[in-house]
């Protein structure tokens, strides 16, 4: 096939583009800064951390049960345990109780499995709150009056909602395949999920699901900073199972976590300054914490690569290719101004490093 020659210009100048925007956007920092990391547990098989509404508890499963301890590893308490699996814990809105999953395991009865809720200050108040088909992920709304969670009674796992007594339940999500567990946003009006390795959003009102990032990699686990502004979530990405935040419009992203390991389950801390997560580095699973400043600003890195490369995943491509074919020589002289801009920045700090 042989290009004309204004495809083949206006093919020359797309490329031109993408890749001065490439080049910008490599240039400018992230907005986020690691202070510091620390590993809070020493023991096999630790997982899915969930920070206190005030900020000074985490809870977390370990060896298939229900723990509570301090934020700096002190004081590792076991609030529940059973010969079944316990997992997934979360706290309610106000701290007093602890959420999670559990293997429901009768005589003459079918295993699945099922959400109970704990009395923190009173370990032996315990209560089921769901039956029958597998039921899992529970995680309470900022407000402390729904709790949305993973069920199978469609045949795979959807999100539902309910009360946090178990009643009221209502569908909110219908896909073939398994989404991952949910996250709130802080107006209680939103979650995020994942679903085939893509992240998603949906309206609570609407209940029309809308997708949050599309690109080559696979993407879990996504949770919302406290006030709405970023999402964590565990991307492979970088070769390796990692944390990653970027703004809650998908644009802007910056790894946080960089170990040749598997880093999963993030969850911000009230204040937004530290995510636990979950690493087996060092071979077993252990809960770990990261502190995080400068996180107040958008994250600057408004294209990603990816995004850019893969071009009917973003709508700003599409705007390019009509401004480059309906103004090439307007094109030409906003790259060669981006052009200069370049130079003169890596100049000046080539100079500045003399």
């Amino acid at each position: 096939m042989t290009l004309g020659r204004n495809n083949t210009g206006t093919l020359v100048l797309k490329i031109a583009l993408i890749a001065s925007i490439l080049l910008i956007s490599t240039a400018l920092a992230g907005a986020i800064t690691i202070e510091e990391t620390e590993q809070l547990t020493f023991d096999v098989n630790q997982r899915t951390p969930a920070w206190s509404p005030d900020g000074k508890l985490i809870t977390y499963s370990s060896e298939q049960a229900i723990w509570v301890m301090n934020v700096d590893g002190s004081e590792q308490i076991r609030v529940y345990d059973t010969i079944a699996w316990e997992g997934e814990p979360s706290f309610s809105s106000d701290g007093k109780f602890i959420y999670y999953a559990t293997e429901h395991v009768q005589p003459l009865s079918s295993k699945f499995i099922s959400i109970r809720v704990v009395e923190l200050a009173d370990k032996s108040n315990t209560s089921q709150i769901t039956q029958n088909a597998d039921k899992r992920e529970p995680v309470m709304s900022p407000d402390g009056t729904k709790i949305a969670y993973l069920s199978k009674v469609s045949g795979n796992y959807d999100i539902w909602l309910m009360n946090p007594d178990g009643s009221e339940s209502r569908q909110i999500t219908d896909s073939s395949s398994n989404e991952g567990a949910p996250s709130w946003s802080p107006e209680n009006d939103m979650l995020v999920y994942s679903l085939e390795g893509k992240l998603w959003t949906v309206n609570l009102t609407s209940r029309v699901p809308e997708i949050l990032r599309n690109d080559t990699f696979v993407n879990t686990h996504p949770v919302f900073n406290p006030d709405g502004t970023k999402i964590a979530f565990v991307s492979d990405r970088s070769g390796n199972s990692d944390i990653w935040v970027m703004n809650s419009n998908s644009l802007g992203i910056e790894q946080i976590t960089f170990d040749n390991s598997t880093q999963t389950h993030p969850a911000w801390s009230p204040e937004g300054d530290k995510i636990a997560f979950s690493s087996n580095e060092g071979g077993d699973y252990n809960i770990w914490t990261i502190t995080l400043s400068d996180t107040d600003e958008p994250i600057e890195l408004g294209l990603d690569k990816e995004l850019i490369i893969e071009e009917e995943k973003l709508d700003i491509i599409k705007d390019l290719e009509d401004f480059i074919t309906e103004s090439p020589l307007r094109t030409l002289i906003i790259l060669f101004a981006l052009s200069v801009v370049i130079i003169v920045m890596f100049l000046r700090n080539f100079l500045r490093g003399l």
